[in-house]
């Protein structure tokens, strides 16, 4: 049976209900980036007045007003005193929770909202995607529904509300929140845009990649990071050359990887060039990734450090575009390199050097020691759980564990290279990608975060790549496309492009046509008929056209009144025994979950033309 009519205590559950789900749009938002005991005390609130909501429990007033001093002090207790905006949102969290626990009447409600809508913006603080703009938007639409309900149960004043009413006011939020869009969109890109931030709040996200300096360990942190690094526009390139240089790391201490050498660059390079642009995150610190190996950057006060490495003079806070040159199937020559690349660390282990000995033995020259040291390393495993550390961690690596990531194996090979009197280096930055055909672009994670070795050898540098990289799991496409629009269009939309978008517009010029009038003015007259005729009809239902006829009679229904209220002050006994005919049928009809055909309204209108009558004769 189709359900007609939803009593009054239901909707205020279904307010309810559609509060704790607006209040958790934000909160989904913001629990990764504030305080655990936060998320917990949050959520245990909530579940806490979701019971008590049941049971109809409501804490007094004076109980909610110590428990909300307690919240809003508490985060500020325990907090660094130069970071305030963060326990203030962790506050703002807090109070949200404990508006559950109160008898709530619309007041109460628009409380709630208002609060989970400053959450939700200071949620985009800490992270502002594409997914922030749904959150919006299912905000909105959620809000502005609860809202019409709230006054509409409080105007009307009845003790249900049909199923259709409640479908329709769903349709209008969902209309008014879609109609915004435009309007937003509009305004997104008229609105004046500053050079510089307004607000510097401080908020950075974590450093992903490489500095002057890679302890042992310190990459599998990073190779177990999704977050994207960086955006590349270009063409689909081969798998094997899909290195991302970052760094040049030329000294080892037996535990750390230091980048010492610097100055003009000595070698000259030969390849295919590569025209790309880069749209990076700030996540890299100063260090600017390009494809491997690099020509040239087109950046303002970017500084090139021998050999191959590119750096920008501040650190990074907000993502930058950079146009980029690089070589693939490269020949990179040097004379003469610098002996830093062939020194060992003077604790270098005994059993490190009579392994590298016994796998050389008898090679006749340096490019089958380095195809004898990589084959040995293949039968490592590479991994990154239980890695070895302390002091001798690259004996452990060769000798006991037998297992490592990237780091081990590009230390482990530049060591022996160097050993053997082969100059290398290992290099930071990132291997491989993910492409997305649609748009044209490489997505670059953390996680493809990677070390590899360069050796000197017959006056070339040459790149050799020691371990097994862990396969990736294929993700969709379509995910990485509206993240690459949103970040070029939403984010990247600063001043400067806002003053190339205004002097690109053209005023045209405006031609008189009979069509471009008519067609929208037939339009509207259609639309303005079709709004007449709902509303014709809906004053034709059978309640409205028995308010209508009671008004002849001289009666007119007060918001606050019931039916049976209403016809209880007619005081002609024929006119009221008629309405009372009506009204009976009425409610045995929407009352009680009735289907209504066509015989049900025939009835309806058949009593109404009685009562019609009745005032004409």
């Amino acid at each position: 049976m189709l359900l007609q009519f939803i009593t009054l205590s239901k909707v205020q559950n279904s307010i309810f209900a559609l509060s704790i789900l607006i209040a958790v749009i934000p909160f989904t938002a913001i629990f990764p980036y504030i305080s655990y005991y936060v998320n917990f005390i949050f959520v245990l609130i909530i579940i806490s007045s979701i019971l008590l909501h049941i049971r109809k429990i409501f804490l007094p007033v004076w109980i909610l007003n110590i428990i909300s001093v307690v919240l809003i002090i508490m985060p500020f207790m325990i907090s660094s005193p130069e970071d305030i905006l963060l326990p203030s949102i962790e506050s703002l969290t807090l109070i949200l929770s404990v508006r559950f626990l109160s008898k709530k009447s619309s007041r109460e409600y628009f409380q709630i909202y208002l609060l989970s809508l400053l959450l939700l913006g200071s949620s985009s603080l800490f992270n502002f995607s594409w997914i922030f703009l749904l959150r919006l938007l299912l905000m909105l639409i959620f809000t502005i529904f609860a809202i019409l309900l709230l006054t509409y149960i409080k105007e009307i004043k009845e003790e249900s509300i049909n199923f259709e009413r409640l479908l329709n006011l769903m349709k209008i939020a969902i209309f008014i929140s879609i109609a915004a869009i435009p309007l937003s969109a509009f305004f997104f890109i008229i609105l004046p845009r500053t050079p510089v931030p307004l607000m510097d709040v401080g908020f950075t996200k974590t450093k992903t990649g490489f500095s002057s300096t890679v302890n042992l360990g310190s990459i599998r942190d990073i190779e177990e990071d999704r977050t994207i690094v960086m955006r590349i526009k270009m063409n689909k390139l081969p798998e094997k050359e899909l290195y991302w240089r970052v760094i040049t790391f030329d000294t080892f201490n037996g535990k750390v990887w230091q980048k010492k050498v610097s100055g003009a660059d000595k070698s000259n390079i030969y390849g295919e060039k590569i025209n790309y642009t880069i749209t990076l995150e700030p996540l890299t610190e100063q260090y600017l990734p390009t494809l491997d190996y690099p020509l040239n950057v087109s950046l303002k006060n970017v500084l090139y450090e021998y050999p191959g490495t590119y750096r920008i003079g501040f650190p990074l806070e907000k993502n930058i575009k950079y146009s980029a040159t690089s070589f693939i199937n490269y020949q990179l020559k040097e004379d003469n390199p610098s002996s830093i690349y062939i020194t060992v660390p003077p604790d270098t282990s005994k059993k490190i050097e009579m392994l590298t000995k016994e796998i050389t033995f008898q090679a006749s020259d340096k490019k089958e020691i380095i195809d004898r040291i990589l084959k040995f390393l293949s039968n490592y495993q590479y991994s990154l759980r239980d890695l070895p550390t302390g002091e001798n961690s690259i004996e452990d690596f060769l000798f006991k564990k037998k297992k490592g990531n990237c780091e081990y194996f590009a230390t482990a090979m530049a060591l022996m290279l160097r050993i053997k009197g082969i100059p290398s280096r290992v290099v930071g930055g990132f291997k491989g990608g993910t492409y997305n055909s649609f748009g044209g672009y490489y997505i670059v994670r953390a996680s493809d975060a990677h070390l590899w070795v360069e050796a000197w050898i017959d006056g070339k540098w040459l790149r050799f790549d020691p371990s097994g990289k862990i396969s990736r799991d294929i993700e969709p496409v379509i995910f990485h496309l509206i993240d690459y629009l949103w970040n070029s269009i939403v984010l990247d939309y600063d001043i400067k492009a806002q003053l190339k978008l205004a002097k690109s517009i053209k005023i045209p010029a405006i031609k008189f046509d009979i069509k471009t009038f008519f067609i929208p003015l037939f339009l509207i007259i259609l639309y303005v008929s079709f709004k007449i005729y709902c509303y014709v009809k809906e004053k034709r239902s059978p309640l409205n056209r028995f308010f209508s006829i009671m008004k002849k009679y001289g009666f007119e229904r007060k918001k606050y009144q019931g039916l049976e209220e209403f016809i209880s002050i007619i005081n002609d006994s024929t006119l009221k025994q008629k309405a009372e005919s009506f009204i009976k049928e009425y409610q045995e009809i929407y009352f009680k979950d009735k289907e209504i055909g066509k015989q049900e309204l025939k009835k309806l209108h058949a009593l109404l033309e009685e009562l019609d009558e009745n005032r004409k004769s």
